[in-house]
């Protein structure tokens, strides 16, 4: 049995580890630098938006069909929904043109409801 395995456990290597004290003084401004090297590393560590997106769309949709089928649907809504806004504003500006018609060969013409 080696002795790197989990199964062994010397006694008397715990008993020193745990007895063990560092007295060496630490370098001038030693706590300012390991901040600032932490600070350094999450900074460079923070991902891009980009990669961040592109993480996420690689996770949601990991098939291009359930993709194709997404976008398929909202094209198909926004179509709709765009084409309904449409018919309304189109409808409205029609009546009104229609109003404004008549007032012009008649300006005492009472508009019909």
């Amino acid at each position: 049995m080696s002795n790197n395995e989990p199964g062994n456990h010397d006694e008397a290597l715990g008993k020193l580890l745990q007895e063990w004290r560092a007295n060496a003084p630490l370098p001038l401004h030693f706590q300012e630098a390991v901040w600032r090297r932490i600070e350094r590393a999450q900074a460079s560590a923070a991902p891009a938006a980009w990669t961040v997106i592109a993480h996420w769309i690689g996770a949601v949709m990991p098939r291009p069909a359930l993709a194709a089928s997404y976008l398929a649907i909202l094209l198909t809504i926004g179509v709709a929904a765009g084409w309904t806004s449409g018919r309304h504003e189109n409808a409205r500006v029609k009546g009104e043109l229609g109003e404004r018609y008549i007032r012009a060969l008649d300006p005492y013409a009472i508009p019909r409801p």
